[in-house]
Parts: C-alpha cells; structure tokens; sequence
C-alpha cells in the first residue's frame, strides 16, 4: 500500500531544477501526482511543491541523504512532508463564534487535513461550543498581566503538542515574544482587506470612508498588527445603504471563507515564506 509525500522547494530560479529534483523522487521510488511550481521573476527565485506517492518500504531519511545532494548545487531550501501525520492545531477565540464553527464544521466533514486537539479563550462564552464537539476547553486570564497568561498559554501549547495557532477573531495582541515562538506557526484572521483598515473596528473604518467593497485577510501573526505576511483574502462588494451593523452581518461570510481557506492552503504544504511575504503555490 503506498504512502503519500509532500516535497516543498525553495532556490533561485536555474535550469534544470524541476528534472533533477524529479529525477530524485523516481530514483527513490516516488511516483509523482501533483507539481506545481512558479518562478517569482522580479526577485528570480523558484517555488514548486511536489505531491508523490511511494510504497511502504520509502524511508524519507533515505530520500533525504539523496536530496541533498542537489542541495549545494541549487542552493535549495526544502522540507519533505508525509501527509499521514497530521499537524495539531489549537484554535484561540473569544467571543465571536462563526469562525470557530466554521474550522470545527469543516473538520468534521473531512475537509480540513488536521487534529484539533484543544479550544482556548480569553472568555468562558465559546465553552459550550467546544463541548459540542468533544474538544477540550481552556481559559486564560489576561488580567493576570500578558507575560504571565501568555506563559499560561505557551503551557497549553505545548501539553497539546500543538503545531499551528489559529487566532479565530481572538481579540488580543500577542507579544513580540509570543509571535517569535511561533514564527510562521500563527495564523491570524482580520476582518479587514488589508493592509486598509488594521487594528480595531475595521467595519466602522470601511463605513466612514464610502468602501464600495469590504473583505477579510487570513495572515501570519506578527509583532507587527495586522501587518505579517498575507496568505488569503476576499471580498464583497457593498452598496452606501449598508449600515455599519449590515457591513459586520455581511463580512461574517466572507471571514468564514476566509479563514478555512487560509489554514487550509497552511495545511497542505502550499503557503512559501520568502523575505517577508507569501507565495502560495498549489
């Protein structure tokens, strides 16, 4: 029965690249079902990611040591991924609940590649939700000072073993300290288009300014608010007879949408950080 394998690369652009990388995967057993690849021409650099498949006996150690070989002559930075072992993600909310439900929704349909081991608020509003679905539930007390909780947080992360954080319309800003620790490992979802309307109240912003289109943005979390590396938006378009209340009713869907799409794309494998930004390639 065979395995499935996700290869992720990173080089400056060169020929030859994509026959010696897949040389390697059929040299090493791999039958490949899936490339996608793009070469970023304003900076020259490559980005493919590769699904293959390979019988039980693929040992990726094995595969590394041959990979690496073509290391030093592409400069490659790369990862080797086996999709049965899945990443565990802790989802942090507040108040708000239709973000959360959706992750949960889509999870138990299947749709989202995942464990979710555990559900942590700053508020005890959401507990009767995490309950529903079965899923251990924390509060943190951010009154305690945010050093103090964000410790008190940190120590639920990892008794989970938690590999990604998804901020759910959790309404706090983490630390620098806190998104250092989980560079490119928190997800943030912001109710806004960014990088237009960061911060507070983004609805009432799009308002007072006539926006003729509202949106939200799935991101890395950064020390930076609402300014880390963007890996999904959308939008909507809205007319000047939409109240404020009717622009948060409206962008509801739109964050949904959102988000799943965001820890999705995290999820498999096709989000690439480079300097500062994304390149989502699947």
């Amino acid at each position: 029965m065979s395995k499935k394998y996700i290869l992720t690369v990173t080089c400056p652009d060169k020929s030859g690249i994509i026959a010696d990388i897949t040389s390697c995967i059929a040299g090493n057993g791999g039958n490949i079902l899936n490339l996608a690849q793009h070469t970023a021409v304003d900076i020259d650099m490559f980005f493919c990611r590769i699904q293959f498949s390979a019988s039980d006996s693929f040992e990726i150690e094995s595969f590394s040591q041959s990979f690496k070989k073509l290391e030093k002559n592409y400069d490659l930075i790369w990862h080797v991924f086996d999709t049965g072992k899945k990443k565990r993600v802790a989802v942090l909310v507040s108040k708000t609940s239709h973000c959360l439900y959706e992750l949960l929704l889509k999870h138990a349909d299947g749709e989202l590649d995942c464990e979710i081991p555990v559900i942590i608020s700053n508020h005890p509003d959401l507990a009767h939700v995490a309950t529903a679905f079965h899923i251990p539930f924390f509060q943190v007390d951010t009154k305690k000072g945010k050093a103090e909780y964000e410790s008190d947080l940190n120590q639920i992360l990892e008794n989970y073993s938690i590999d990604l954080v998804v901020l759910a319309r959790y309404m706090q800003v983490m630390s620098a300290d806190f998104c250092d620790k989980w560079k490119n490992r928190c997800i943030n979802i912001h109710h806004g288009f960014l990088p237009a309307f960061k911060g507070a109240k983004p609805y009432h912003q799009a308002w007072e300014k006539g926006v003729k289109i509202i949106g939200a943005t799935g991101h890395i979390a950064t020390q930076d608010l609402d300014q880390g590396p963007i890996i999904f938006q959308d939008v909507i378009r809205v007319n000047d007879t939409r109240s404020i209340d009717e622009f948060i009713r409206m962008g509801k869907d739109v964050e949904r949408h959102v988000l799943y799409e965001t820890v999705r794309r995290y999820l498999a494998h096709a989000v690439f950080f480079y300097k500062g930004r994304t390149f989502v390639i699947e």
